[in-house]
């Protein structure tokens, strides 16, 4: 059992960080496609109203994505707190006899 916990660990770190990184590929895309735009508008001397609602939502788009990969990043921080090298050994040994657990414990569980 610890190493298929280890091996799941491992399995979701790996999605966890291609994700990340996919993330960060895509907000420095759109914010190259905004530069464009205005580029692209500036050499044609169009006035800044030219697109502005497709502009609008591009940049809109930016800010959704570093708010989802804010999200993302709080997950991998609670994941991270599991502290899967502790949880993998748990189920290695078994409590003593007569072993009794804490007040505490005992309600937390509940």
């Amino acid at each position: 059992m610890r190493h298929q916990i280890i091996a799941s660990a491992r399995r979701i770190a790996g999605e966890l960080q291609a994700t990340e990184n996919d993330f960060d590929t895509a907000i420095a895309n759109n914010a190259r496609l905004v530069a464009t735009m205005i580029d692209a508008r500036l050499a044609a001397g169009l006035p800044a109203a030219v697109a502005r609602g497709a502009f609008g939502k591009a940049v809109e788009a930016i800010s959704h994505s570093a708010k989802a990969r804010d999200l993302l990043i709080d997950a991998h921080q609670e994941l991270a707190q599991l502290n899967i090298r502790e949880l993998a050994t748990g189920d290695l040994s078994q409590c003593p006899e007569g072993w009794v657990a804490p007040v505490g414990l005992v309600a937390n569980a509940a």
